[in-house]
């Protein structure tokens, strides 16, 4: 007899019936909610009623959960928001997990979990520079090249092979060996630096620290991004135009030697590392500034003959023993500059550099002139020497064969002395034998 309009009623099977006037389904014939033990129903009250099965008056927009293993038919008063299951995850793994009531986020990490009625899974958004790093370390590299990240067919090139990002999930960056990473937390405002090899994990609040760094020769700035710093030791080039005191203008090519100091303990405040946002682009500027200065207080022939000592004197400077120093170190990222090579020095200018090529090559030739004229004076000496030898030796030889002579003679003579006086003896003895056989 009373007015049922909007009324809602289940019909569990096996059963048959006929709708009545006015009856329809509401979602056709559904099937009984089989879940497992690693399964959960995310469950809504749509309106007043008294929950059986827990003993508790639900109110409409109340959210609860009934876990398995069992099989649910839900009530006319209860809608299913989602089927939810176990998230299983490494000790290195993770999930962001939002409070729907209280609004905060927080990270999961290295457990199976299930979501609580009032939690969902909180998608992190990152900076498109930070998600084409991430990417880029994935696929072994520490850096994009900024024409990268602004020419699209260089950033298909790099991305066309890797799936999207699972935003609810932990952001995990592997820190390369010899590099060290700044995570900044904007929820208590301070930050944190984790030297490699290490594998960082972010929480919610969380972000990598881009550094954009200066590249090619001469050092353009923001050509390159990293999430690393490298700490060294490496080497940076950089051309520089120096104008000496008679104004010869001159195109340097340097190479220097950095590293960072990290010789503390790893454990105390190291942000000064990332003080200085462009460390590469800084370092070549202030070298570029002291080399310029110097080259300005001398003249061309003098930067052409000690030019290693004048650049080594303006970046280094000297110490109290008045000896160039063996480093420069800049106290504000720690950063230290062990040594300078210079590779190449040439004139801007086209005549000038002519006439350097052409004294360059009278310096060729009167040096080879006069390593020929040596060259040919020491022949000329070892030739008289060897000459003089020879001269020796023939006198010694004529020498040692007129002694052999002489000898020869005084033999001669003795052995005629000897051959007469036999004779002469054999002819008395001869004659005094006769005289007595006579007598």
């Amino acid at each position: 007899g009373r007015p049922q309009l909007g009324v809602r009623k289940l019909r569990k099977g096996p059963c048959t019936f006929f709708l009545q006037p006015g009856e329809e389904l509401e979602e056709d014939i559904q099937d009984t909610y089989i879940l497992s033990e690693e399964e959960a129903l995310l469950l809504s009250a749509r309106e007043d009623f008294t929950d059986a099965a827990a003993n508790t008056k639900r109110k409409p927009g109340e959210r609860w959960m009934i876990y398995g293993p069992c099989d649910y038919i839900p009530p006319v008063e209860v809608s299913v928001l989602e089927k939810r299951r176990t998230i299983p995850l490494d000790e290195n793994e993770g999930i962001y997990v939002r409070d729907i009531q209280s609004g905060k986020v927080r990270a999961v990490i290295g457990s199976t979990y299930m979501l609580k009625p009032n939690e969902e899974l909180w998608e992190k958004d990152l900076p498109d520079s930070v998600e084409q790093l991430l990417q880029r370390q994935a696929a072994g590299d520490t850096y994009v090249p900024t024409t990268a990240s602004t020419n699209p067919e260089e950033l298909s090139k790099y991305y066309a092979s890797k799936k999207p990002r699972d935003k609810t999930r932990v952001i995990s960056f592997r820190v390369p060996h010899n590099t060290c990473v700044q995570v900044y937390d904007y929820g208590t405002k301070t930050s944190r630096i984790c030297f490699g090899p290490n594998l960082v994990l972010l929480q919610p609040e969380e972000q990598l620290t881009v550094m954009s760094l200066s590249g090619g020769r001469p050092k353009k700035p923001n050509s390159i991004q990293t999430l690393a710093l490298h700490l060294g030791p490496d080497f940076m080039t950089d051309d520089v135009t120096v104008v000496t005191s008679d104004h010869a203008a001159l195109q340097l090519t340097l190479a220097y030697n950095w590293h960072f100091d990290v010789s503390g303990p790893k454990d105390q405040d190291w942000s000064k590392l990332f003080s200085v946002k462009d460390f590469i682009g800084d370092v070549c500027k202030t070298m570029a500034s002291a080399i310029r200065g110097a080259v300005a207080a001398v003249t061309f022939d003098e930067f052409h003959k000690e030019s290693a000592k004048i650049i080594r004197t303006a970046v280094f400077g000297i110490d109290s023993n008045g000896q160039v120093s063996g480093n420069k170190e800049f106290p504000t990222n720690g950063l230290v500059i062990s040594s300078i090579d210079i590779k190449g020095a040439e004139p801007i200018d086209s005549k000038t550099k002519a006439m350097l090529q052409k004294s360059v090559q009278l310096a060729i030739e009167i040096t080879t002139k006069s390593q020929e004229a040596a060259a040919r004076h020491e022949a000329e000496r070892l030739e008289q020497e060897a000459r003089g030898r020879l001269d020796r030796l023939k006198i010694d030889d004529e020498k040692e064969a007129e002694a052999a002579r002489t000898h020869l003679l005084q033999m001669k003579a003795e052995s005629a002395a000897v051959k007469t006086s036999g004779q002469a003896t054999a002819e008395a003895k001869a004659r005094a034998e006769a005289a007595q056989i006579q007598g």
